[in-house]
This record gives structure tokens, C-alpha cells and sequence, in this order.
């Protein structure tokens, strides 16, 4: 795995505040997208969090059948939330719901 906090080679790293991040947010992720770049995002000056660009998806077909099923099974579970939602109720109690 690699370390996030190492850019890698040819990759740009931003210091972005949170006020530019909510004017400029849709032109950020599209550079992110794009050139690959990371940014640290600031606020009143101190680093909190980054902005990375996520590796390229796997093809399904590279997976272990351990994580091939893994990934099913979330799906399943996702399309079960799905049918149960309804706009009066929150994912919280939703989710309590099944639990019991």
C-alpha cells in the first residue's frame, strides 16, 4: 500500500483553505481527476485533511474470489437498503430497523 503522504512522482500537491475549496470545489476535483493532483486542505492555516486521486478501478475480473464475493455481498446489501427506504425514514432508523 502506498503512503499517501509521499507524492508521487510528477504529482502536484496543493494547500487549499476551506473557503476556496467551497467556491472552487468543482474546478479542484476536476484537476484532481485530471492531473492526478493531491491538495491539503486548511483551515484558520492548519492541515486537517488531503485531497487524493483514487488509483484506477480495478477490473472485477483481476479480484480474489474472497474479495469478488465480498463486493456482492455489499451490493446485495445496498440494493436490500434500497427497497426498504422510504423518504419518512431516516438511514438511521432504517438501519436500527434491520438490525433487529
Amino acid at each position: 500500500m502506498r503512503d499517501h503522504q509521499t507524492p508521487r512522482r510528477g504529482a502536484t500537491r496543493k494547500i487549499v483553505g476551506v473557503r476556496e475549496l467551497k467556491t472552487h470545489a468543482a474546478g479542484i476535483l476536476r484537476h484532481v481527476r485530471e492531473s492526478r493532483a493531491s491538495y491539503i486542505l486548511t483551515h484558520r492555516g492548519r492541515a486537517v485533511g488531503m485531497i487524493l486521486p483514487l488509483e484506477p478501478v480495478e477490473d472485477r475480473s483481476t479480484l480474489s474470489e474472497d474479495a469478488a464475493a465480498a463486493w456482492d455481498a455489499f451490493l446485495r446489501a445496498g440494493r436490500r437498503l434500497e427497497r426498504r427506504f422510504s423518504p419518512t425514514i431516516s438511514g438511521v432508523q432504517l438501519l436500527s430497523q434491520m438490525r433487529r
